[in-house]
């Protein structure tokens, strides 16, 4: 059986679990920018929480060459010239952290 001091505790232990929310708030959406590099140095930088619409362009590298597609906030590699097209299969990507590589053209998208 519960008592009342129980309850009181109960409701205490409750409300201070939201204390961590209300100090470091609710997170918000992170700002997201991708990040397109070849051989290590940035060729571009796109910022995907603000992007609207759909953009389409090409990376020239050494290698050959990579049509990438940002669509809202996400991007993808639409079409490559590499023998092995494994960045094209990643699809698109639209999360921190996230990552599509193209190493026969050393391209690498990430978003930061």
């Amino acid at each position: 059986m519960l008592s009342r001091r129980d309850i009181v505790l109960l409701a205490t232990l409750f409300l201070c679990s939201f204390v961590p929310l209300a100090i470091f708030g609710w997170g918000g959406s992170p700002v997201m920018t991708a990040v397109i590099t070849v051989d290590g140095a940035t060729v571009r930088e796109i910022p995907l929480t603000t992007h609207e619409g759909r953009e389409t362009f090409t990376v020239e590298t050494p290698g050959g060459t990579n049509d990438i597609t940002v669509d809202g906030h996400a991007i993808a590699v639409t079409n490559a010239d590499c023998h092995d097209k494994i960045c094209v299969k990643s699809g698109a990507i639209a999360k921190k952290g996230d990552a599509i590589a193209c190493l026969p053209h050393k391209l690498v998208i990430e978003i930061r």
